[in-house]
Formats: C-alpha cells, sequence, structure tokens
C-alpha cells in the first residue's frame, strides 16, 4: 500500500534538514562553491590589511584560549617544580632533608626563583612590566609618578615569596606541622584567599578587622590576587578593605595611595568561598588560571568597569553616526533576521517531519489492521465451508452404510427363515444356532446405527468449533502484534525526534557562535580603520545587534527543501514543484 502523500515520500528522512548546503545557501546566501571557511579566509586577509596579526584570535577564540593556557601552563612549570621543595617535610615524622645549596631548586640560591607568571599577564611581559600594566589599569592619573616606585613594590612581591617560606628553625617545623591540620579545621572565615592555604609564615602586621592577622607574604598575596581579579577588587581579606597602613608595610605609599583608593568595586561576601579543606595545599598559589579566567577574544571591545569616560565618549558619538557603521549594523540585523527566519524553519520542518512520521505509523497501523481483518474473514468463510463440506461427506457416509446395514440384514432373515426362491437349484440348508447368533448382531448393529451416526456428527462439529476457536485467537493475536509493532515504533520515533532535536539545537548554536565571531571581526576591522583614519583610539565596545526573537508563523518560500516538511499533508501537494525541487536537490 502506497504511503500517504504519495510514492515519492517512502524514502523521507530528517536528514535533509540539516544539510550544510541547505544553511549556506538559504541562511547565509552563499554559492553552491563556497563554504564559511572561505568566507574566514577572506575576512582574515582583510583583517591583515587593516593591521589586525592575528584575526583567528576572533574568529576562533576558543582555540586561542586553549593554546594560551597550555603554553601559561608550561612556563609555569619550572616555579611549580621550584615549590616542590615544601614536600621535604615528612608528615609522619617530622623529619627533614634540607635541598642542597648547589641544587637547581635552592632556595638560597639567589635569582633561582622564576616569577611566577601571571595567568593573564602577556607571555612577552616580565613581572615589572605587568605590575606597571595593572597598575595603570586601576590609577591612570597616576600613571607617570608610580612607575618607578610600582617596578620596585612588584620587585620585592615576586623576589620575597620564596625566602618568606625557608623553614630553617625548629619553630618552623611546628607551624609547618599546624599547617597541615589546618587544612581539615573549618574555619569560620569565609575568606577564599590562598594566603590561608598556604605554608604558614610569622605574622608582622596587626590584627585585621575580621580577626586575621596577615604576614609580609601573605599581604602580598592578597595585593596580587586583586591586581589579578577579573573584577579588579580593592586588595581584602574576608571581603573587609586592607587598611593603607597595612597595605604600607609591604609597598610604598604611592602604591599604597593608588591600591587603596582606587575607585573599583569592593568585594562582595556572595562572591567569597568557604575556606574548610584545601586540597591544594601550599602549592595552590603556583597553579595557572588560564583554563578558569578567559580573556575576552576582543579585548578592544571591552570596556573597563565603571562609567564611560567622557574622552571615550566622545570619540564613540562620531563613530555611532557614521552612514558606514549604520550600514555595516543594517547588514548584521538583516542576517539575524535571515538567520533566525531559517532556523524557524528547520524547527519546524523537524516538528512536522515527526507529526508525519506518527501519523504514517498510525495509517499503516489501520490499514495493516484492515488488510488482517479482511484476510481473516476470508480464512473463516474457508473454514465454514470446508466444514460443511465434511458434514456433508459424512452424512452421506452414513447414509451409505444405513443402506448396507439394512440390505444384510434383509438377506440374513429370509436365510434363517429358510426361504429360497422358487426357481434356485440350491437345495435348502440347514440353520444353524450360529446362524441365528449372526442375525441378531446384526439387528443390533442396525439399533445402534443411528447413535453412531449422530456421534460422529457431534464429533465433527466439536473439532470444526476447536478449529475456528483456534483461528480465532490467532487472528486476536496477530492485532495485538500490530498494536505492540506500531507502540515499539511510535517510541522509537520520539526518541529519534529527541535525538534530532538536540542535534540540530547544538548545530544552531555551534553556527550562530561562529557567525557572531565573523561580525565582531568586521567590526573590528572597521574601528580600526576609523581610528587610522579619524587619528582617535575607541576604548569601548562597539553596540552589536542582537538576535531577533524566532518568529513564529514566518512565511516560506516554497522552492526551499524545506517546505516540502511543512506541507506534507497536504492532499494537493503531490506533483507540485516543491516536490520536484526537493528530488532535484537530494537526489544526489
Amino acid at each position: 500500500m502506497p504511503d500517504e502523500g504519495g510514492d515519492y515520500l517512502v524514502d523521507l528522512t530528517s536528514a535533509p534538514i540539516f544539510e550544510e548546503a541547505l544553511w549556506l545557501s538559504e541562511a547565509l546566501h552563499l554559492v553552491s562553491t563556497q563554504t564559511e571557511d572561505d568566507l574566514d579566509s577572506q575576512l582574515a586577509v582583510s583583517a591583515r590589511e587593516s593591521g589586525i596579526e592575528d584575526p583567528y584570535r576572533i574568529l576562533c577564540p576558543g582555540v586561542h584560549d586553549v593554546s594560551t593556557a597550555l603554553s601559561t601552563m608550561t612556563v609555569s612549570s619550572e616555579h611549580r617544580s621550584s615549590m616542590s621543595i615544601h614536600s621535604r617535610e615528612s608528615q609522619s615524622t617530622g623529619f627533614t632533608s634540607h635541598p642542597s645549596r648547589t641544587s637547581k631548586d635552592s632556595p638560597y640560591v639567589e635569582g633561582s626563583t622564576v616569577p611566577r607568571t601571571s595567568p593573564t599577564a602577556p607571555g612577552t611581559l616580565s613581572a615589572d612590566d605587568y605590575y606597571d600594566t595593572m597598575m595603570r589599569r586601576f590609577r591612570p592619573s597616576y600613571q607617570q609618578r608610580t612607575s618607578a616606585s610600582s617596578t620596585s613594590g612588584v620587585h620585592s612581591v615576586v623576589s620575597n615569596v620564596s625566602s618568606s617560606r625557608k623553614p630553617n628553625t625548629r619553630k618552623q617545623k611546628r607551624a609547618t606541622g599546624l599547617g597541615l591540620f589546618s587544612m581539615f579545621r573549618k574555619d569560620s572565615s569565609t575568606c577564599a584567599s590562598r594566603s590561608h592555604h598556604g605554608h604558614l609564615t610569622k605574622p608582622l602586621s596587626p590584627k585585621l578587622e575580621c580577626g586575621h592577622v596577615l604576614s609580609k607574604y601573605a599581604l602580598r598575596v592578597h595585593i596580587q590576587e586583586a591586581l589579578e581579579t577579573k573584577d579588579q577588587v580593592i586588595p581584602n581579606c574576608c571581603g573587609i578593605p586592607l587598611p593603607r597602613s597595612v597595605l604600607e608595610t609591604v609597598l610604598t605609599k604611592d602604591e599604597a595611595e593608588i591600591v587603596a583608593s582606587t575607585p573599583l568595586q569592593s568585594p562582595t561576601f556572595s562572591s567569597l568561598r568557604d575556606s574548610g579543606y584545601s586540597e591544594d595545599g601550599g602549592s595552590s598559589i603556583d597553579l595557572p588560571n588560564d583554563l578558569e579566567v578567559h580573556s575576552s577574544p576582543i579585548g578592544t571591545f571591552v570596556a573597563v568597569p565603571g562609567s564611560t569616560p567622557r574622552i571615550e565618549e566622545e570619540a564613540l558619538f562620531p563613530a555611532l553616526a557614521n552612514e558606514a557603521f549604520n550600514v555595516l549594523k543594517a547588514q548584521q540585523k538583516e542576517q539575524f533576521q535571515r538567520i533566525s527566519l531559517f532556523e524557524a524553519n528547520q524547527r519546524r520542518a523537524l516538528s512536522a517531519f515527526h507529526q508525519w512520521a506518527l501519523k504514517r505509523l498510525t495509517s499503516k497501523l489501520e490499514a495493516n489492521k484492515e488488510d488482517r481483518t479482511k484476510r481473516h474473514i476470508h480464512e473463516l468463510e474457508r473454514l465454514d465451508e470446508s466444514q460443511i463440506v465434511a458434514e456433508h461427506d459424512l452424512r452421506k457416509a452414513q447414509d451409505q452404510e444405513i443402506a448396507n446395514v439394512a440390505t444384510a440384514l434383509k438377506y440374513m432373515e429370509a436365510y434363517c427363515a429358510g426361504s429360497c426362491p422358487s426357481n434356485s437349484d440350491i437345495a435348502p440348508k440347514e440353520v444353524t444356532d450360529e446362524d441365528r447368533k449372526k442375525l441378531s448382531r446384526q439387528q443390533l448393529i442396525q439399533e445402534k446405527l443411528p447413535a453412531k451416526h449422530e456421534s460422529a456428527i457431534n464429533v465433527l462439529r466439536a473439532r470444526q468449533e476447536k478449529d475456528t476457536r483456534n483461528r480465532l485467537q490467532k487472528q486476536k493475536t496477530e492485532l495485538q502484534q500490530l498494536e505492540t509493532e506500531r507502540e515499539r515504533n511510535t517510541r522509537n520515533e520520539e526518541l529519534q525526534y529527541t535525538r534530532d532535536t538536540t542535534h540540530l539545537d547544538a548545530l544552531i548554536d555551534a553556527r550562530r557562535k561562529r557567525v557572531v565571531h565573523r561580525w565582531h571581526l568586521q567590526f573590528e576591522i572597521w574601528r580600526r580603520d576609523w581610528e587610522k583614519q579619524h587619528g582617535t583610539i575607541i576604548r569601548v565596545r562597539l553596540p552589536h545587534e542582537e538576535w531577533p526573537e524566532t518568529p513564529k508563523d514566518a512565511p516560506i518560500d516554497p522552492s526551499s527543501p524545506l517546505a516540502l516538511y511543512l506541507h506534507i499533508d497536504a492532499q494537493d501537494y503531490v506533483g507540485n514543484a516543491t516536490c520536484g525541487v526537493f528530488r532535484t536537490s537530494f537526489s544526489t
């Protein structure tokens, strides 16, 4: 029986909905010989012409972040190896074996300590340069008068990390033991700083409001964390900013003023983690955070938190009023709308195909049940006919038997009576007792013959009734098997629809990200060209168009292969232009 909608739908699947060629032609309006990789290559060439050295950092930010993280981990591996000297103390016996003074990892050798590379600092910057960069992010107005002091400050921060860890006295051993057990003690504080989970040193600063007493090493760790944090918070302990007098114990007055008087946001208690059990121990300060904190692939688009400076607003207003920029945004909006429409049609097509598949299963079940029912009726009719014929043959045989018994009895009675034909030459014989017994048996047979025939008829009819019941039970089982098969196919179809929906969502998300990355690069190219033309710098993120809401009942081009799925239930759709387009597009 042909499927509903015509024979051309027999092999219809959901695979054409996910075709890459359909995405390129309808959503991106590309020719058949062009791909997204070609778009990326062309855009990368334009970006390099505009002065962007690594355009794929914007086109493929995920790959760039992974490579940066791996390179940072490689640079930090040497410093992590130098920190392994803290494992020389046995936790069970307290035995201490100090490293040799000539060892590469010895803390006594000057200059052997490798400065810890910040996860967010570029690999080409030294620790001093990175400190200057971080300080300029906090207070640009102090850039000129704090360059020298900040360099010396950060040098002291880095160079004294190893010197603050030398366990050369018995008291230091005791402090180390206390530090070991303190890792398993639940602190009442909620301070998430790694300085509370590291190697204990002698506190030199006064007691803070939170109850902690920080050493110089701990203060340096707090300051370094504040400089490295993405939110750019004020150096704090347990959410309470560190006093300027405490900061001046490790920084100069100018540096302390810069850090303490920064107008940036203070930390909130909701963002602090519990400081209970720490598996990192003393080496937690050396693990790179590149895999956790990802810098924006478009650094020039990201503005510094806080209010936008007036000079940047003045540079941004002419750019937003530029006709080329408005045309670029209009093109982005038009493409986003076209992609959203294509995605909506994809979802509608997949849903329509799913509903059509369920209807096809139901119609197939009804057709099979109807066919089986007709076949069952014919089988029962043939069974009845065979039963009638069998009963007729049996009765005919019984009538013949009755006639034969009557004839035999007639001759036996005549023989026993001694009557013979008048013209018979046979001499009469004497009737014996045996002959009389045979006559009696024949008479008894004739008397029991009707009951025997009736019993045979009953047996035949009982056998026929049993055959009928068996045939009906078999037919019922076949219909139940059809229902079971339909339910199994329905579950499989629902499962396949769930998989297709998940696959489509992931595909849409990946395609959208790739489109957005291309637009980021296009806006970056425009920004570079604008800055070259007008001799100014735009430091804030250029406004982009947002993705529009998914249209519910959007029109679809009849020539699109997706139109077949949306009109698959229409009775007059067989043989129209869309069917021909579908067969032409996906026959190969």
